[in-house]
Order: C-alpha cells, then sequence, then structure tokens
C-alpha cells in the first residue's frame, strides 16, 4: 500500500484529510468571540447584536467546516461530501467527472492560494455543471503532487 500526502485510506475509501485542529480552535474562538459580544454593554445594542451574531456564525461554520468530509469511493465509483449540515453533502458518479479545474485566487492583486475544483455532468440535464472544490493549496508542487494523488486514486482524466 502505498502512503499519501492528502488521502488516508480508510474502509475501502481514501478520505481527503483534513486539519481539524486548527479549524475546531478558530471556530472555539469566533463562537467564545460572539458570545463575548452578547455579555458586554456597549453603546449600541444593535451592533453588538449583529457583531455577535457574525463572529458566532463563522465560529459555528468553522467547525461544522472541521467535520466536513470528502470521501473518494473506488469500488462504488463514487465521490461524496458529508459533513454535519445535510443539505451542503453531494454525490457524484465517476462518470459524471468531467475534469479538474485550479483557480487562482487573488485577494487586493496578492495571490492568496489557488483552489482545486472537480467539475461534473449534472445527470438530470447535460448541458449543466457542478463544482466541487476539494482542496485550496498555496504552491505550484503542493497543486502537482495533489492532482497526481488524486489522478493516482481514482484513475480519472480530463476529458
Amino acid at each position: 500500500m502505498i502512503s499519501y500526502r492528502y488521502f488516508v485510506y480508510d474502509q475501502g475509501s481514501y478520505l481527503l484529510k483534513s486539519k481539524k485542529t486548527g479549524a475546531i480552535i478558530l471556530g472555539t474562538f469566533f463562537i467564545l468571540f460572539g458570545v463575548l459580544f452578547f455579555t458586554l454593554i456597549f453603546k449600541s445594542p444593535i451592533g453588538a447584536l449583529l457583531g455577535g451574531s457574525a463572529f458566532f456564525l463563522f465560529g459555528f461554520f468553522c467547525i461544522v467546516a472541521a467535520f466536513t468530509k470528502v470521501i473518494f469511493n473506488k469500488t462504488a465509483q463514487t465521490i461524496e461530501r458529508t459533513g454535519t449540515l445535510a443539505y451542503l453533502n453531494k454525490h457524484y458518479h465517476f462518470k459524471d467527472f468531467m475534469r479538474i479545474e485550479t483557480v487562482r485566487i487573488y485577494t487586493n492583486f496578492i495571490y492568496t492560494r489557488t483552489a482545486v475544483n472537480l467539475r461534473f455532468k449534472k445527470p438530470e440535464s447535460p448541458d449543466k455543471t457542478d463544482l466541487l472544490t476539494i482542496a485550496s493549496l498555496r504552491t505550484s508542487k503542493q497543486i502537482e503532487q495533489f492532482i497526481h494523488e488524486f489522478h493516482e486514486i481514482t484513475g480519472l482524466k480530463n476529458d
């Protein structure tokens, strides 16, 4: 068996590795900061309510993201994203795979990261496609390694 940098083998499937500890710590920090906004008395209670709610929701979504899994099942020929929020779950079949896309993302004209997306055909309408973002990496070496591991695990190639 081969060890991968971005994937881990688990019960016949490959899971995308994630950094749960950092996301949970960050989420907890923002939730506590949001609670602090609710408990302190500010001159503007509406501002405190809006600020506290924003921090609380951001922390909640960080923790939800920590428990989201992307599963590559070779035997069932599927790719699934599952998490605690059911409406964000996605399920794709290998036969609907079109290509891998890399999108360079800039913030204020400064390169910040590259998103690795998988594009799939929608089975119900052949004209439409769906996008699944599976990684966010910084260097070209990391991107090339990730794409190589993806091709090796799934056997999928761009159309």
